[in-house]
């Protein structure tokens, strides 16, 4: 009897466990050192292409073994790069992962799940159902919400996009021409982006001035729908935000509801950054309105601490989503779900995508949401106290004042221009931080 094939890729248990350990000792000890890094390094392009490019320029016929392919990583790839979790990293909103978190996306990857379609990863799907659920609780979003997790705001963004142009227009031709959306300065790009990739005409794109706190003002939106229709074009969705990148601001959402109900438009929040903020009791007050969307864009890799990617979409009727998108080839005829299952294929544009709920919830059952909670009051209250430092100081000014965990200040340096000031900052804080008892 002939032995059974073997795949050259077929590894054993015990050489699993340990290129395993290998990888787990080097991420152990980079997030163990974290506060004795800088807070960035990077290289320029010719920089890089000499350490990196130029030692595998084509793809190898023999390999070099995984030891000495993670030792190139470890010494010409992975030093190179900002560190988000370091206390010093100011730059952007960051993911910084909780460990439990990271441990999450591994065994997301490591047992490969297939999370488009409820018969081939039933558990995995359903833990994606309960925390989809603990977001809509968490938002105060009605019984029957639901969704689906996403790569990051920016796709949840578009699929949102387009379940409103669909609901609004179906496959009526004669309307999808004078579809036209709304939104802000401040909003985030991947709204008027969505916009262009769903087909909404790029004039039909209405971007409007805020308020001195940099809010879109239902008054605005009110004043250019009633433009547009009596130009004859057909308004359907107003893009506000819950937690801009800029300033942090919340859009005056009860009066935007409001008005989406009296217009009969499509009312989406993005609240990539700030939702995770309703944790907090301040938090839920200033979205107070968030509950009443039609959709909603959450991402976990902000304020709930895993890594990337992982965004969300909530839409109060989730059938929306399913009109939008489901489509029914032959090849997925016997995945057809049940009457209580899902299908998360059906509700997107991804049919193979991983299971990124894992992360969510091992690191919210790990830890609970009491601290998770306090990580971002924490957060709120830095910036405010950031604001209270800067004015006090002359050669300072406050551009924008402290609003979920976000504030906006220039330096004004005696002799010296913006740019040397700024290089001057960032050389200050890219050092280590002495570790301080909590």
């Amino acid at each position: 009897m002939a032995e059974p094939w073997l795949s050259p890729l077929e590894l054993d248990l015990d050489t699993m466990r340990a290129m395993a350990a290998r990888v787990s000792d080097l991420v152990t000890a980079h997030l163990a050192s974290l506060r004795e890094q800088p807070a960035r390094t990077t290289l320029s392009r010719r920089d890089a292409r000499s350490l990196v490019g130029a030692i595998a320029p084509t793809a190898p016929e023999q390999g070099i073994g995984f030891d000495g392919a993670v030792t190139e990583l470890a010494e010409r790839v992975l030093p190179f790069h900002a560190r988000e979790p370091h206390p010093h990293f100011l730059g952007y909103v960051p993911s910084i992962p909780t460990f439990p978190a990271i441990l999450g996306d591994w065994l997301a990857s490591g047992y490969n799940f297939f999370a488009g379609v409820w018969p081939i990863a039933s558990g995995p799907n359903e833990i994606e159902l309960v925390v989809l659920d603990w977001f809509r609780q968490w938002l105060g979003m009605p019984n029957g919400t639901g969704g689906l997790l996403t790569s990051g705001g920016s796709t949840a963004t578009l699929m949102a996009v387009v379940a409103a142009r669909h609901a609004r227009a179906g496959d009526d031709a004669s309307v999808l021409p004078r579809l036209t959306l709304y939104s802000s300065t401040q909003a985030h790009s991947a709204a008027v982006r969505a916009a262009w990739i769903a087909g909404i005409a790029r004039e039909n794109v209405r971007v409007l001035p805020t308020d001195d706190a940099w809010r879109l003002r239902a008054e605005s939106v009110r004043d250019a729908v009633a433009i547009d229709r009596s130009a004859g074009r057909v308004p359907f969705l107003v893009v506000a935000s819950a937690g801009t990148t800029n300033t942090g601001a919340i859009d005056d959402l009860p009066a935007i509801a409001d008005l989406c109900v009296r217009e009969s438009l499509w009312l989406h929040v993005d609240a990539a950054y700030g939702a995770f903020a309703a944790l907090t009791p301040s938090g839920r007050e200033q979205l107070r309105g968030i509950e009443r969307a039609d959709s909603v864009v959450l991402d976990p890799h902000k304020w709930l601490f895993v890594p990337f990617e992982c965004g969300c979409l909530l839409a109060r009727e989730p059938a929306t989503l399913k009109a939008a998108f489901h489509i029914f080839p032959e090849y997925l005829k016997d995945v057809a779900p049940g009457e209580e299952e899902i299908n998360f294929a059906d509700y997107g544009e991804q049919l193979t995508r991983y299971a990124r709920a894992l992360k969510i919830w091992l690191s919210v059952r790990t830890f609970g949401v009491a601290p998770i909670r306090a990580m971002i009051e924490r957060g709120i209250g830095l910036a405010e106290y950031v604001e209270r430092r800067v004015r006090r100081e002359t050669g300072m000014e406050v551009l924008a004042s402290a609003q979920l965990g976000i504030v906006c200040f220039r330096v004004h340096p005696a002799k010296m221009d913006d740019a040397a000031a700024l290089d001057a900052l960032n050389e200050r804080v890219n050092t280590a931080v002495p570790r301080v008892a909590s």
